[in-house]
């Protein structure tokens, strides 16, 4: 069997796991809607740019590591595994993760394009001031780089994928993990829209046709890795 059809075929065998509604709200249900609260508290206390310091960074960080940490044993113990929808990584999933984070930064620049033809006043207050403010330290900027792009990773396309899969198809499954992605950035306000929509659509995308996971982790790792050095590094 080829490396391309044992990767779809990967994800076709962890569509058949049904996955309860139950299911499906306690592993979903926690992280976006800490993203989502989080989003709101901050914009009603305190309107203007997102502080991002080695502290904020590290206790989300932290989050994701407790909430994977109370996660995966329960859906192991209901058939997920990580590895069974993923497969172990290969060396040439570093090239196809770059060309992966190609595609999602060509998507981007489009879409910045069409909007700025399309939609000035949408993305001029983006232009007059970042949404950002702060700095952060190299191995924090290496934390996050890393451990975000897994822990999103595997529980949008990994799990979601297959589990929203097999109750309501494909279809709905991409749709809905793409809203999920960017509901979990609301907190970045239109920049959600501007930046993560198409990075979602790319990467949705490239895991449903391919069925794989790791080159999307690579590619998000990539981006993240530049994105943050850029706004946050030191200077």
């Amino acid at each position: 069997m080829s490396d391309d059809v044992a990767a779809r075929t990967r994800l076709s065998l962890a569509m058949l796991r049904p996955a309860g509604g139950g299911e499906i709200a306690l592993v979903l249900g926690p992280p976006i809607a800490l993203s989502l609260a989080s989003a709101i508290v901050w914009h009603l206390r305190q309107p203007g740019p997102i502080p991002f310091t080695d502290r904020n960074v590290l206790v989300s960080l932290g989050f994701q590591v407790l909430i994977a940490a109370c996660l995966l044993p329960y859906l192991i113990r209901r058939g997920w595994k990580p590895l069974a929808v993923a497969g172990h990584p290969e060396p040439h999933d570093i090239a196809r993760g770059v060309g992966v984070w190609l595609g999602l930064l060509a998507c981007f620049y489009l879409t910045l394009l069409a909007l700025f033809i399309a939609a000035p006043n949408f993305v001029a207050p983006l232009r007059a001031r970042s949404p950002f403010t702060g700095a952060l330290s190299p191995p924090v900027i290496v934390a996050a780089a890393v451990l975000d792009p897994i822990f999103e990773e595997f529980l949008l396309l990994g799990y979601a994928v297959p589990a929203l899969g097999n109750r309501f198809g494909i279809k709905v499954a991409s749709v809905a993990t793409v809203a999920l992605r960017v509901a979990a950035h609301a907190y970045q306000g239109r920049l959600a829209f501007i930046a993560i929509l198409p990075v979602a659509l790319v990467l949705t995308f490239y895991f449903v046709r391919t069925g794989r996971l790791w080159p999307v982790i690579v590619a998000h790792i990539v981006q993240d890795a530049i994105a943050l050095t850029i706004t946050f590094g030191a200077t």
